[in-house]
């Protein structure tokens, strides 16, 4: 089965895709954590979409049931056929629903190339399963415990999918349904008899006074929220901190440089030494200039508004900067501000720019696609799944977006052009991209990057503050050559390969009405000609 997965997958599906193939056997919840990915992404409409998710509930539960029967020891009277279907369908239901949100996350950070959704979404489904996988197996699953011994079995089943999807990610796209059956399929099937054996012949145990199941998905939980808050506190924390630099010297005489920064960020008025050196600083301004041509304070919802709203903002502070110097403006811009960035400078051919540096830029934005609430189209019932979570989230942090957000419905309704970007370069100036380890996370792998760029060991935004790059910024604004470090290069592919399993699979182009579908194919020319006429 996971042969024939991937041979669908390359044929007439996304290539890349072809890494979770293996998992299609996968033990619990592996296989129905596939499953809801692909549901996720390809269904559209929400009749489509529960007559889906009821046929997949139903095929995995009779295929994990068989699968369970055929890796039964021999010595174990099996279970009666009726009882264990009937199991296996309740348990796998109950998966589902657990696993819904998580699978959405990776669904989201298709859109957003946010590495943070992956970060919260694969170690839950681990946890989640490392505490239930023996629910296909054993009925008082939700009471009871699993065994040491399946749970390292387990484990080392996470382990094979990962390595397995990698050597599928990195082989060449005939190879790969190959691989899925040689390598994925075997060391599969391998783990999930041992499972299946330390489960059957476990003596009886007795009854818990507590549910095992239900305590520990209440401290999951615990976990993931208890984490959520933590982690926006301290990345408040630390851009509050950013306000003690130094105010910018206004009698500087370099070059112009305009920061960019990104998705969420505020700003006080302030103009602030955020690139060392003797340069002529301005901050971008998501909510535009004042009367008096100076760029204005904003507010984080400033930042929601749509790429290309934004980008011709960025056009107009760029040829005031331009003016107000006398030269071309320098472009340092992170995360979505490097977005923006790639988008005004890919469409506009005469834009007063000496060079452009990427800080963070998201990698390959907007592989999936969710219609306008209240609409039918490709990943309805995804929309909904995550404007749901963006309320939670909302609730315990300073986010407060959704699938409606101005910022997102552009990315997803102009892909594939956004999401080339990373791979057409401006032929026309100097330019770099400074990329942390963890974006190798948050697109399939391998992903074309065309920039001139460095790996750096750091999480996504912040890298504005890290000395190595900014020596790597000067290097480009000033017109030298900046390189990054060949080992931090070869650590973000092992990453990147390493998450190939985990990622939700594209949206073929094809398949979605609105994107211009044949962009993937004609180059980069034809990318830049496209964004040209959409900021026009």
């Amino acid at each position: 089965m996971p042969a024939l997965e991937a041979l669908l997958v390359v044929l007439i599906g996304p290539p890349a895709a072809a890494a979770l193939s293996p998992q299609v056997v996968a033990f619990a919840p592996f296989g129905v954590f596939h499953d809801l990915r692909w549901l996720l992404v390809y269904h559209s409409s929400w009749i489509g979409f529960v007559a889906l998710a009821l046929a997949l509930v139903g095929a995995r539960a009779v295929l994990d049931a068989a699968l369970v029967r055929a890796a039964w020891p021999i010595d174990v009277d099996v279970p009666v056929w009726r009882h264990q279907l009937r199991q296996s369908l309740a348990f796998t239901g109950a998966q589902a629903v657990l696993m819904v949100p998580f699978a959405a996350l990776t669904v989201s950070m298709a859109v957003t190339s946010l590495s943070w959704l992956f970060f919260v979404a694969v170690p839950v489904v681990l946890m989640l399963g490392a505490l239930l996988h023996h629910g296909v197996v054993t009925r008082s699953w939700w009471r009871d415990p699993p065994t040491r011994a399946s749970t390292r079995s387990f484990l080392w089943t996470f382990v094979a999918l990962t390595v397995s999807g990698g050597a599928i990610a990195a082989a060449p796209t005939w190879l790969r349904p190959v691989l899925a059956g040689v390598i994925g399929a075997s060391a599969v099937t391998y783990y999930r008899v041992r499972i299946v054996h330390h489960l059957a012949r476990r003596p009886p145990v007795a009854p818990r006074r507590r549910p095992f199941a239900l305590v520990g998905i209440a401290g999951i939980v615990a976990i993931v929220v208890v984490g959520t808050v933590a982690g926006f506190s301290i990345a408040i924390a630390v851009e509050a901190g950013r306000t003690d630099l130094p105010r910018a010297d206004a009698d500087a005489s370099g070059p112009p440089v305009l920061i960019v920064k990104g998705f969420n960020s505020r700003w006080d008025g302030v103009t602030r030494q955020w690139l060392d050196g003797d340069y002529r600083i301005e901050r971008f301004s998501y909510r535009g200039l004042g009367r008096d041509g100076e760029p204005r304070a904003y507010a984080r919802v400033d930042t929601h508004r749509s790429v290309r709203a934004l980008a011709r903002e960025l056009g107009r502070q760029v040829r005031a900067l331009e003016q107000d110097a006398g030269e071309p403006v320098s472009i340092v811009a992170e995360s979505q501000g490097a977005l923006i960035a790639q988008a005004y400078v890919a469409g506009t051919p005469d834009a007063p720019v000496r060079a452009l540096v990427l800080l963070s830029p998201l990698v390959e934005p907007g592989r999936v696609h969710y219609p306008h609430p209240g609409d039918e189209g490709w990943g309805v019932a995804t929309g909904a799944v995550l404007d749901g979570i963006s309320s939670a989230l909302a609730w315990i942090s300073p986010v407060d977006v959704s699938t409606g957000t101005p910022l997102f419905r552009s990315i997803v309704g102009q892909e594939p052009a956004l999401r080339r970007l990373l791979a057409c370069p401006p032929p026309s100036m100097p330019s770099f991209a400074v990329l942390p380890l963890d974006s190798g996370v948050a697109a399939p792998a391998p992903f074309d990057i065309g920039y001139r760029h460095a790996f750096v060991p750091a999480f996504h935004g912040g890298l504005l503050g890290d000395g190595t790059t900014q020596r790597m910024i000067r290097a480009v604004v000033d017109g030298r050559r900046a390189d990054g470090s060949y080992f931090w290069g070869f650590t973000a592919g092992a990453v990147s390969y390493g998450a190939a399993a985990w990622q939700a699979p594209s949206l073929v182009t094809s398949l979605e009405t609105r994107w211009n579908a044949d962009l993937n194919d004609r180059g980069c020319n034809a990318v830049r000609t496209n964004l040209e006429r959409w900021l026009a």
